[in-house]
């Protein structure tokens, strides 16, 4: 059993919204304003070669908190450590035409979250008579908004719980709005629409400690096979190798989307718009960052409809180094998430108190999830090659992912995987799969990531 410091930050469009008692809006708008040009000064400054010291100085504004200036300052500087760790990573790469990095941009326009530190910047206080939960944000000197948060009933929990329990804390909160579409009347050209500030969100990280199990305690092996379309999980019993649940997650469209982000950004550079790539590069990564959240957040509460998980990923590290195609498939392949959605399962996994586990990934795809001989794949059918075996043929992916929960079993029971001809049941149910995206009323798609999750389990 090992105990983590865990945090959790509540996201939209289910994040705390605003309900206002006191103050003006414009504080909220002028504060995140201000809080753009001190970042988009701090990663101007960062590549003149200023450390944060000599970078928090020059960027100090009379109308704006320092408390907040210093949070948003830390923001910005996160952004240029990912920027030189993906440039890092190019640099080591054989082929150095493909794909460089750009460093963040600093001329952006547009609000940007106004970061701030609890009891500094914001506070939140309960109120047993209206059993609320208020807020007071300092969006500048000696000016405060005040009011009640509103939002889902499990986030105000959490917020509730960091106030009165002190295994509990509150962290950092970003605050953020959603534009909404006005129509606009008074306008020359009759007819035209605006966008405007709409809600507010207050994006609250939470912070506990959890216990979290050891993976060789784990009762159920959930096995993770991810490609650039499809999310397959399968779930084992560890003692007697029963298939417990299946469920492929169909996440095509982020392909679908980077492609044509891609081609809409290599055809207005064709005609000279090379800052193009700058907005489309934000939504591409904005859409991708949502759909890799609902996923994660599925694979998550799939795991949780068993008996003591645990999660298992192949290890992928240097996958990108043998992928080595022409231009347009490393384009595609290379830009596959592989790493920030595992990442992101992590996170929502140890919250949940489930480990994860990380296994060998050499011949998952072509090895028989029965026998483990070599087989061979055909479209999404996996054949395999043994006379001997009783499966013929079964999802190709599917049949890597039991791969892999079978993996973490060898793993902790010292099993040698070449050594071992039986492995799983020689029948695997059918497959379960699921889009998180449709069109159209008659689609039947499940209106929760829960709902989606429980399709994968198997009834007796």
């Amino acid at each position: 059993m090992v105990k983590v410091w865990v945090s959790k930050k509540s996201r939209r469009p289910h994040a705390p919204g605003f309900a206002y008692e006191s103050g003006e809006r414009s504080w909220l708008k002028d504060a995140r304003f201000t809080a753009r040009d001190i970042a988009n000064d701090t990663l101007r400054l960062k590549q003149d070669g200023y450390n944060k010291t000599d970078i928090q100085r020059e960027v100090d504004r009379n109308d704006f908190l320092r408390n907040n200036k210093c949070a948003v300052v830390g923001k910005a500087l996160q952004a240029w450590g990912s920027y030189k760790e993906l440039l890092n990573w190019w640099h080591d790469q054989d082929d150095t035409n493909v794909g460089k990095p750009s460093p963040p941009a600093t001329d952006k326009k547009g609000a940007y979250p106004l970061v701030m530190a609890h009891t500094e910047g914001y506070r939140l206080t309960y109120n047993d008579e209206t059993d609320r939960i208020r807020f007071r944000v300092s969006p500048k000197p000696y000016k405060k908004v005040k009011g009640h948060l509103r939002g889902r009933p499990e986030d105000l929990n959490l917020i509730e719980s960091a106030l009165a329990d002190d295994e509990w804390s509150l962290g950092q909160a970003e605050l953020l709005s959603r534009k909404s579409k006005i129509f606009d009347e008074s306008s020359k050209c009759h007819g035209t629409s605006r966008y405007r500030d709409g809600v507010y969100y207050l994006h609250v990280t939470v912070k506990t400690e959890v216990e979290v199990s050891e993976p060789e305690d784990a009762d159920t092996l959930v096995g993770v096979d991810i490609n650039e379309r499809n999310i397959t999980l399968t779930a084992l019993n560890r003692e007697t190798m029963d298939t417990l649940g299946t469920l492929v997650l169909d996440y095509g469209s982020v392909k679908a989307e980077r492609q044509r982000y891609h081609t809409i950004t290599k055809r207005c550079q064709e005609h000279g718009q090379h800052s193009i790539h700058h907005q489309l590069g934000e939504k591409e990564e904005r859409y991708t960052e949502w759909i890799l959240h609902r996923l994660s957040r599925v694979v998550v509460e799939f795991a949780q409809q068993f008996s003591n998980p645990v999660i298992v990923f192949e290890d992928l590290t240097g996958i990108r180094d043998a992928i080595k195609y022409g231009t347009y498939m490393n384009r595609r392949l290379h830009k596959l998430p592989f790493h920030k959605f595992e990442k992101q399962v992590r996170y929502k996994a140890t919250w949940n108190q489930i480990p994860c586990e990380t296994v060998g990934s050499p011949y998952n795809s072509k090895s028989c999830s029965c026998c483990g001989h070599r087989g061979y794949r055909q479209g999404r059918r996996f054949r395999c090659t043994n006379d001997s075996c009783a499966v013929q043929q079964d999802h190709a992916d599917r049949n890597a992912s039991v791969n892999v929960a079978w993996r973490a079993w060898a793993k902790h029971a010292g099993v040698d995987v070449e050594s071992v001809n039986y492995r799983t049941r020689k029948t695997q149910p059918f497959v379960r799969k699921v889009s998180l995206s449709g069109s159209g009323r008659s689609v039947n798609r499940p209106s929760s990531s829960r709902e989606i999750a429980l399709r994968g389990v198997l009834t007796t």
